[in-house]
């Protein structure tokens, strides 16, 4: 009997991974990002980074 080796299949893993979580947005807020197309969800994920970075008090 011969067994193969297992493969992981799919996206190779990150260095550093993100955490799914449910957060409720505005439906303006949701459209204007969908609208621009697909990657809305990274792009939320930027903005909101760009707000830490540009307002955080430290």
């Amino acid at each position: 009997m011969e067994f193969k080796s297992k493969r992981r299949v799919g996206r190779p893993a990150l260095e550093s991974t993100k955490v799914s979580t449910t957060i409720r947005l505005s439906p303006e807020v949701i459209e204007n990002f969908k609208a621009a197309g697909d990657g809305w969800q990274t792009r939320i994920d930027l903005a909101l980074k760009d707000w830490i970075k540009n307002n955080n008090p430290n």
